[in-house]
């Protein structure tokens, strides 16, 4: 009989990879690798459809292309980039205010492939040697596609005592919730030397990212960004490569799941340097490696806008962070906001932008460095035009990220006018908003593809849901936190079965759900609208670990009330009073400690979706539920005994499970059994197999 003395958290990474077409229910794989760089070789002419290289790509030799779309044109120009295809002898277009919930684009099939590793890394000077990496890089490869295109995506697992999933964040996986990468829920880990292949549409356009989605294994490593070209509302001249801007463990994420991060830095660009490596919380730390140059971004006007002479710039900015909501900005230049979330809005201009853990932002910045034109010595143009990046960490320094809070700490990258410059900025910030709330910033998108949202179908006193905490005790004084029913005295953290995923279980009844699963049906029609609401405490004594950035897969939701300061009431919520006539929109906002968010979507996506916190450790800790939508209508797409994607989900499992329930492949594995004395011997063992029980049964992030 196994212990409970210690408990070994094994976490999980991508698989070999040969490929099929799910999406066609094919199963038959071959053995072709497609080298990342060389997504497709193209001529440089194919007559007779769109051919084009579209404005912003960060890959060589990158290529839209359409040949099932044959008389279509490419319609973007310079100044007007709205337009993305048009048919001449029809007039008709896919454009700005196409709806991508109707249509898209038939593009073509891209292949990449990923391999997972273990490795260790050096971003600030010193060696993490925790790190789980894509393709041997940090961040892990670029994903490009464009709108409209099928990306296969053959993933391999070579690490040695993990199993991983990866999620691709935001993609709406419209009727293919299989391939949405969440272990326990729509598969099973990838065992070690085991494979997947993840294939999903480009219905949406704009910039996101992909992660490892098993426990808290994507903060050592395992994530990277991913482009999708298409449309946009504003014109720009060329973009940036994607801006990735996280905290930074030193002592690993799994260790971090139990004790306090060792003085996280901040990373912007994949690197934390600034001056005086003042990014390290604790300022003692010496540097044991070379320090990589600061991120730096090189602005010039070769080619200026012929209204303002600035050449304009687009910024993809993504939060990936394990804990920590940032403030962005770049002294002196203001930040045109024209995507929020894969959601097109109408621009609007900021100082500075809050972005929370899985937001996403793409931002144009114009080459025109300003002052504050009312208090012009708050911040005045230094001479030799140098700028910094700053990423301040939003609140207190607690509630929103255990990081820095200084001036200098925010000085995460610098943008230059001259590139041969290497003198550190003189600037000074702007003054802006420090809070942890994106209330504001979310106030302000308009999106350009208008949605009319619909009362709910739900009663609307039904789907209410508080955080919860559950403080716990033993070795490793583990907390859980929840989404719990308003009222219900039950506390339930959620807890999946990593063997046994609710994709394998779809045909079950309500009363069969575990309660640990934290089922939570929606079975409406495809044009019904369902509200959620959800709020930090029903008790204002009662601490939830601060706000909470709240992701939810399979959809886009509208963002119906925003409330910061004041506690949801049931006998005076009226739906009706709500922000019905073009919401804003996105897949991720940060339900405040004290406050409370409705949020809105359509039944249209049938399958289970999680909806979780995106702090790492509280979707470790439980913070998470599964909406089950339409299950009826899952159930036909993936027939019980018919279907091949559940044949490959089975096949997963068995590679799972054959590996996880083997000790030997627990933490640590085979090492030197040791002396009374503690001294190594020439004898092996596996400790794992001796005095430990397998907890690896949280839905990751």
């Amino acid at each position: 009989m196994l212990s409970l003395r210690q408990i070994w958290v094994i976490a999980t990474d991508v698989s070999r990879s040969l490929f099929g077409d799910p999406l066609l229910r094919d199963v038959s794989r071959g053995h072709t690798k497609f080298d990342l760089a060389k997504n497709v070789t193209a001529a440089d002419e194919y007559p007779g459809y769109p051919d084009f290289s579209p404005t912003g790509s960060n890959i060589d030799h990158f290529r839209c292309q359409y040949p099932s779309m044959e008389g279509w044109h490419y319609c973007g120009g310079s100044e007007d980039q709205s337009c993305w295809l048009r048919n001449p002898e029809t007039g008709e277009q896919f454009n700005i205010t196409t709806d991508y919930e109707d249509k898209m684009p038939y593009g073509i099939d891209r292949y990449f492939i990923l391999d997972v590793s273990d490795g260790w890394i050096n971003v600030d000077g010193l060696n993490f040697t925790e790190a789980k990496l894509f393709n041997n890089t940090f961040p892990g490869p670029l994903i490009e596609a464009c709108w409209g295109d099928r990306v296969h995506v053959n993933v391999t697992n070579s690490l040695g005592l993990n199993g991983t999933s990866i999620h691709w964040h935001g993609i709406r996986q419209k009727d293919t919730m299989h391939m949405d990468g969440v272990n326990g829920i729509t598969q099973c880990p990838i065992a070690p030397e085991d494979y997947f292949v993840y294939v999903w549409n480009a219905t949406q356009y704009g910039s996101s990212w992909y992660h490892s989605h098993y426990s808290v294994q994507y903060a050592d490593g395992l994530q990277a960004p991913i482009t999708i070209h298409g449309p946009t509302v504003a014109p720009y001249d060329e973009a940036i490569e994607p801006l990735i801007v996280t905290d930074w463990l030193h002592n690993g994420a799994f260790n971090a799941l139990y004790q306090d991060a060792i003085f996280p830095d901040i990373l912007l660009g994949s690197v934390g340097h600034t001056v005086g490596n003042i990014t390290r919380y604790n300022s003692s730390v010496e540097a044991l490696l070379p320090v990589p140059a600061p991120y730096e971004i090189h602005f010039d006007n070769v080619e200026p806008n012929p209204l303002t002479r600035a050449k304009r710039y687009l910024i993809r900015l993504i939060n990936t962070s394990w804990q920590t909501t940032f403030v962005f900005s770049i002294d002196n230049h203001l930040l045109t906001i024209v995507e929020a979330d894969f959601v097109p809005v109408t621009p609007f201009n900021v100082s500075s932008l809050l972005v929370s853990i899985g937001q996403r932002y793409n931002i144009i910045v114009e080459a025109s460095p300003l002052v504050n034109s009312s208090n012009p010595a708050q911040n005045p143009l230094p001479e030799d035009c140098n700028f910094w990046i700053r990423t301040w960490v939003a609140g207190d320094g607690v509630e929103c990220g255990r990081i820095g809070t200084t001036a200098e700490y925010s000085q995460t990258g610098i943008l230059r006018y001259n590139a041969e410059s290497t003198t550190n900025p003189t600037s000074l910030p702007w003054t802006f908003n420090q809070n942890c709330s994106d209330t504001e910033a979310n106030s302000r998108l308009d999106p350009v593809v208008p949605w009319t949202v619909g009362l709910p179908q739900n009663n609307k006193t039904n789907d209410n849901f508080n955080v919860s905490l559950l403080h716990g005790e033993g070795p490793y004084g583990t907390s859980f936190i929840s989404l719990d029913r308003a009222g219900s005295d039950q506390q339930n953290p959620f807890q999946t079965d990593y063997g046994n995923p609710t994709f394998l279980n779809l045909a079950n009844v309500r009363e069969k759900w575990p309660v640990g699963w934290v089922v939570v049906p929606e079975n409406y029609t495809e044009k019904d609208w369902v509200h959620l609401i959800m709020f930090g405490a029903n008790d204002p004594s009662q601490g939830t670990f601060g706000p909470h950035p709240i992701h939810l897969h399979g959809h886009d939701f509208a963002i119906l009330r925003e409330v910061d300061d004041e506690l949801w009431d049931p006998a005076t919520y009226d739906p009706t009073k709500n922000n019905l006539n073009n919401p804003p929109r996105r897949d991720v906002v940060l339900l405040p400690s004290q406050g409370y968010v409705v949020i809105g979507f359509k039944t249209d996506n049938p399958g289970v979706w999680l909806i979780h916190c995106h702090i790492a450790f509280h979707a470790a800790g439980g913070l998470s539920m599964q909406i089950m939508e339409r299950q009826s209508a899952a159930n036909e797409f993936w027939p019980p005994g018919n279907s091949a994607d559940l044949d490959e989900a089975y096949r997963v499992c068995e590679k799972w499970n054959s590996w996880a329930y083997d000790c030997r492949n627990l933490w640590p594995g085979e090492v030197a059994r040791k002396d009374k004395d503690g001294n190594p011997t020439n004898q092996t063992h596996w400790p794992a197999c001796e005095d430990a029980v397998m907890l690896q049964n949280d839905s990751g992030v």
